[in-house]
């Protein structure tokens, strides 16, 4: 007697659910044995009948067949009832019962390799408490909390690894409107283009679906100002996080479309205590981890942290848990024909510093689900927007022939902002891999001093008072560490004097332009700290001072490399003289004098002191060549010093862009000065890649290489750099500033724009566009906070030369029109009051003129310094009566006067021919 039943119910890909999209199968099981038998499978969809399909044999076992039925893909949510049907002969067909299944939606297909690609135009949102990356297709990869970067209890599971994930490795919506859902992350169902709102850091992704009239608007946002929700104890939530989708149907007729939100957790980098679970009460998703120990501080995760997705109130959810990490979130919707429906997803985050905590979701996430559902998201979302609007305000206005630089400007303010805590004040240093998101104290002096350039002192403020911190948390060693997590603790305690040294002087720099003396004051011990420091003398074997060479050796700026480094001891000179002024400001006069004496030794002996090949001696000015060498006595070790003079390069030849320190930032030397200017030219000369002049890497081995040099890193030699190339657009506009020639000044403005023009279309990344080293797509390798946003801030500002010094009351105006130009000019708000100059140039022999307005809250000495580098001789001057006459020198092309500004309300012109 013949008996057939389902043997395996449908199943999807790999034994797995059934899924919208995607072939399943049923196998079905028959007795007995024969030859003449056929096997179907009656199947049903939402009770319309498919008919019978095929089944295809097996195999036999025992006395049973065994038959598979592949069934084509349905779309999401569809039931399926189906029973087997087995005939042999004449004899009537024989039914298993029936069995029912319903169509999973299927999940997104994102490769990392995709990842990457889509990485290299990534987005970064943020509200300076919490940080997201967001990718060309708005799908979120990850996300920051609860710093900006990373803290001391979050890590990654592969911090050295470039797709290493802090919490998240994806946040991604799809939208299903025929059968399966196209997550937006597939090229071939969405079109998709992004940018930031104008003068903010919210990102808009426009998507357009291939296959039909729908549109999908994605907006990323995180909020900020007064409203954010409390926790349960009371305390300022900070870690809100909105992705919000405005879903179009552009067609004639309405549509219904299911909406999927996948969720890819790796909380705390995945490794601990882990879990996904939906609390169906709150209509929650929750991502935990709730951490683990380790005997290794650095490799402990003694914290909880947990998330929670959640989905508006306007509909239903449903929550598919489909693994230990991931979860699709759903909803139906309904698309009338030419509206719009929206729907508002928040991320928020909680954080407790102590493992196994199990209230972390009625502290910190319950409370602020309350405040997601009783708040109105477009309020949030303007809120959101004033706030980096008023970021913006005091950000100086510069105005061209082109919006380039002023748009470019406010670009890099806005996301130089984004690295900055505003709860602890450190600076993460970029987001390009899990290593790079931690405070490298010299990245965020640098980064600090270009941002109370751009008119946020308060940045540098909160980062002095951060690292005193630092130092009183760690009195062991006296030298900063090479980074910190973003709350204060050591994470690389490797020693390099610059980032100990640089303190004074960028302290200075911050009292300048601000005069606060109360500040320096506060933090004079650790001034007092860093002075130490630049003597040698710390109890560390790879920090020490070179009897000899007059020189200190520690590691250099590439942090892996050991020796005598130039722009390592031009910070100890530049710290040392900082030191001074800053001690004779306080009345501090105890060792001034020792500290004068080194700097000037460091100085004479051994910086500038001309050394040889064939003769023993300090100095750091190759007398062969007519340059001054990269370093003395650089270990050949990697990232590990040496006394052993075998392992050491007694005289390196490399170049490495960081040798024009001694010009900008510290100013030692002037930027015409016979030896950097030379040192320069070798630069430019072997620091450019392949045929692209505007291009340069940031370091390559010299001439001479049978001595054994020792590469910082192949990539540091090959690939083009956003540092080196803007680095040598600022030294040039010093050089063209000092001799009035008028080559180095369209040199460096052609290197600017041409960065300016291979910025990618959110402005956060360069892409080298044509070179000759194998490579012809991808972004510069150094694209941090530093590297890019602060150097093209002060390569903008450095060109329209606006300096205030609030310690001396004196506002210098020193701009350089670039002969392709025929204006330029800026206005800031400074501490004095507000600025703005305006410079024209006349056309064939026409008149060129410059205007000053001024609203001041009292007099201020204004000394001008006008770069005519063209000009030889100037006639029909004309000036205010305010002004005493202009003094021309023809030999640089300068015009030059001061004067007093008054109270008030000013406003002057110069003109000349």
């Amino acid at each position: 007697m013949q008996s057939t039943w389902i043997e395996a119910a449908a199943r999807g890909r790999h034994g797995g659910v059934v899924r919208a999209g995607m072939w399943s199968t049923v196998v079905i099981g028959t007795h007995p044995i024969e030859a003449d038998q056929e096997v179907w499978l009656e199947l049903s969809v939402e009770d319309q009948s498919l008919g019978w399909l095929p089944a295809y044999w097996l195999e036999n076992k025992g006395v049973n067949s065994f038959w598979h039925v592949p069934i084509p893909p349905q779309d999401v949510e569809r039931r399926m009832r189906f029973r087997a049907v087995a005939r042999r002969g004449v004899e009537g067909p024989v039914f298993s019962p029936h069995q029912e299944v319903v169509v999973r939606p299927n999940l997104p297909e994102v490769k990392e390799s995709s990842r990457q690609v889509d990485g290299w135009s990534e987005g970064l949102v943020g509200n300076r408490r919490m940080t997201a990356r967001v990718d060309s297709r708005g799908g979120t990869f990850d996300v920051f909390f609860p710093t900006v970067g990373m803290h001391r209890e979050v890590r990654p599971a592969e911090g050295d690894r470039p797709l290493s994930r802090s919490h998240f490795r994806a946040l991604a919506g799809g939208l299903g409107v025929e059968g399966r859902l196209d997550w937006f992350e597939e090229r071939l169902s969405w079109e998709a283009r992004q940018a930031y709102e104008a003068g903010s850091n919210l990102l808009r992704t426009e998507l357009s679906w291939r296959h039909g009239p729908v549109t999908v608007q994605v907006l990323d946002f995180m909020a900020t100002g007064p409203n954010l929700p409390k926790t349960d104890g009371g305390t300022i939530s900070p870690g809100q996080y909105f992705k919000r989708f405005r879903i179009t149907n552009r067609g004639d007729a309405g549509r219904r479309a299911l909406f999927g939100f996948h969720v890819h957790a790796e909380v705390n980098g995945g490794i601990g205590d882990p879990g996904l679970s939906w609390d169906d009460d709150g209509r929650v998703l929750l991502a935990i981890n709730r951490g683990h120990g380790h005997v290794n501080r650095k490799l402990a995760r003694d914290a909880t942290i947990e998330f929670g997705i959640a989905f508006d109130e306007q509909g239903e959810v449903r929550c598919e848990v489909v693994g230990p990490k991931e979860a699709v979130l759903y909803r139906w919707l309904e698309l009338p024909a030419g509206e719009t429906v929206a729907l508002d997803i928040l991320i928020s985050g909680g954080y407790t510093g102590w493992r196994g905590d199990r209230g972390t979701y009625g502290h910190w996430l319950k409370p602020a689900m309350a405040w997601f559902r009783g708040s109105t998201v477009d309020e949030l979302e303007a809120e959101a927007r004033a706030t980096w609007k008023g970021f913006l305000e005091p950000v100086p206005r510069v105005h061209e022939q082109r919006p380039a630089y002023g748009d470019r400007l406010t670009r890099s303010v806005l996301a130089a902002g984004l690295h900055v805590d505003s709860h602890w004040g450190a600076v993460a240093g970029g987001y390009d891999r899990g290593i790079n998101a931690y405070c490298w104290p010299r990245n965020a002096m640098l980064t600090a001093e270009a941002m109370g350039r751009a008119g946020h002192p308060e940045i540098g403020r909160r980062l002095f008072e951060w690292l005193g911190e630092v130092r009183r948390h760690n009195r062991a060693f006296k030298f900063l560490f090479q980074k910190y997590t973003i709350d204060g603790y050591p994470e690389w305690e490797t020693p390099a004097v610059d980032q100990t040294a640089m303190l004074p002087w960028a302290l200075e720099r911050h009292l300048r332009r601000t005069g606060d003396l109360g500040l320096v004051e506060a933090m004079w011990p650790t001034v007092e700290t860093a002075a130490e420091v630049c003597g040698g003398v710390v109890g560390h074997p790879g920090l020490r001072w070179l009897e000899d060479l007059s020189l200190v050796s520690s590691a250099g700026i590439w942090n892996n490399r050991f020796g005598a480094f130039l722009y390592s001891n031009a910070a100890v000179v530049a710290g040392l003289r900082s030191a001074v002024r800053l001690a004779e400001r306080l009345g501090k006069g105890e060792r001034v004098e020792a500290w004068n004496r080194l700097a000037e030794r460091v100085w004479s002996q051994g910086i500038l002191r001309e050394t040889r090949a064939n003769r023993k001696s300090s100095g750091m000015f190759d007398g062969d060549r007519g340059v001054f060498l990269e370093g003395r006595r650089v270990s050949k070790l990697r990232a590990m010093w040496s006394e052993r003079p075998e392992d050491l390069v007694e005289r390196s030849m490399s170049l490495d862009m960081s040798m024009l320190g001694l010009v900008t930032p510290f100013g030692l030397l002037g930027a015409g000065d016979d030896r950097i200017r030379r040192t320069a030219e070798e630069l430019i000369a072997r620091n450019t890649l392949g045929d692209d002049p505007n291009a340069y890497s940031m370091w390559r081995p010299g001439a001479r290489t049978s001595n054994g040099e020792v590469s910082p890193g192949e990539s540091h030699q090959h690939d083009a750099s956003s540092l080196a190339t803007l680095w040598m657009a600022r030294y040039l506009i010093e050089l063209s500033r000092e001799t009035g020639e008028t080559a180095p000044l369209a040199r460096s403005v052609a290197l600017l724009e041409d960065s300016i023009a291979r910025l990618g279309s959110l402005g956060l990344s360069l892409n080298p566009g044509r070179l000759s080293c194998g490579r012809s797509e991808g972004v510069f390798p150094t694209a941090g906070v530093w590297e890019l946003h602060a150097m093209l801030i002060e390569t903008i500002l450095d060109l329209h030369g606006m300096e205030y010094d609030a310690s001396e009351g004196r506002l210098k105006l020193s701009p350089m029109l670039p002969a392709n130009q025929e204006r330029m000019g800026m206005e800031q708000r400074l501490p004095c009051g507000t600025v703005r100059y305006s410079l024209q140039r006349g056309q064939r022999g026409g008149v060129n003129s410059l205007t000053i307005r001024t609203g001041l809250r009292g007099p201020v000495r204004l000394e001008v310094e006008l770069g005519c580098c063209e000009l030889t001789e100037v006639d029909a001057m004309e000036w205010p009566r305010e002004s005493p006459r202009p003094s021309f020198d023809p030999v640089i092309g300068r015009l030059s006067w001061q004067m007093a500004l008054p109270m008030g309300e000013f406003s002057g012109a110069w003109a000349w021919r």
